[in-house]
């Protein structure tokens, strides 16, 4: 799915999520009693807008705009639950006339409930994949999963025969302000420095915590001259940024960066080597600068 969201906000959805697929469950359970059992009919589900009515429609169509409806399982939601609540009404007038479902009717609005079920559950567990994958300080994507979606970048630029850049971001002498002021006080310096990084980033780019204070940037479709561009945006951004300590006090920070044309023709990892060597070269020659790898 890899949606921009910080931690929290995936937390908040998979909760959501829970709590609508348990409400789902509980009306499928009450539907399924009344047409086996004969119990009482509820009359909204009688209603021309019972899809509305429900707690599952009134989540669904009351969230404008909801950070899930851009996704093809989301979309599909709406039509199998509008479905789900036609067959139910014609199920549900065959009771109150004293017949049984025909059979066809009452297999299509079970099958029309378990797929609502299973996209919820579906939806869920990619959110809940977004989680483990996400940086829980900085809210950029962590290194589990990096290397795929890399080898998919390169796959993409030998496709469409587009360049693809990656840069290694490394905050200059992170270790003296965690010895000054304290782990929080570095905690702020990577939580305040890559939100501002992600700004400076289009929608297509993406960015992982490679490790520590070190990052890694891809930038898909951008030639090395420029990557050069961006990156020296995010360079000096970064230098002007006031940090703000826990203690209240404003730190100014620096970084430097090394940048690299990936490789089409080889390994993902020689390319990230590449980048690293040109950061390397970049803290030699003075750091807060963007030396790229030619």
């Amino acid at each position: 799915m890899s949606l921009p969201l910080e931690r929290e906000e995936i937390q908040r959805i998979t909760e959501e999520l829970e709590v609508i697929i348990a409400a789902h469950l509980a009306w499928f359970k009450q539907l399924n009693r009344t047409l086996v059992c004969g119990g009482p009919v509820n009359h909204l589900d009688l209603e021309d807008d019972a899809h509305l009515r429900s707690p599952f429609g009134q989540w669904y169509y009351s969230q404008e705009p909801y950070v899930l409806e851009g996704t093809l399982d989301f979309q599909s939601l709406g039509l199998t639950q509008q479905s789900m609540h036609g067959s139910a009404r014609l199920a549900l007038l065959s009771i109150l006339d004293q017949r049984r479902p025909a059979p066809e009717l009452y297999d299509q609005c079970i099958d029309l409930a378990l797929r609502v079920n299973t996209t919820l559950r579906r939806l869920q567990l990619d959110i809940i994949g977004e989680l483990l994958t996400t940086d829980s300080l900085t809210g950029c994507a962590s290194r589990r999963g990096m290397m795929m979606r890399l080898r998919e970048e390169q796959e993409r630029a030998l496709r469409i025969q587009r360049p693809c850049c990656l840069c290694l971001l490394d905050f200059d002498r992170f270790k003296r302000v965690n010895d000054d002021f304290g782990h929080p006080a570095g905690d702020a310096v990577l939580s305040q420095g890559l939100k501002f990084a992600t700004g400076v980033l289009r929608k297509y780019d993406s960015i992982y915590r490679y490790g520590g204070e070190e990052f890694l940037i891809c930038l898909p479709g951008t030639p090395l001259n420029e990557a050069a561009l961006v990156v020296e945006r995010i360079r000096a951004g970064l230098e002007c940024l006031p940090i703000r300590l826990p203690s209240g006090a404003t730190l100014f920070v620096t970084a430097s960066f090394g940048v690299a044309e990936m490789n089409a023709r080889l390994p993902v990892e020689e390319s990230i080597a590449s980048a690293d060597m040109a950061m390397i070269r970049a803290k030699e020659e003075g750091r807060n600068r963007v030396v790229l790898w030619t």
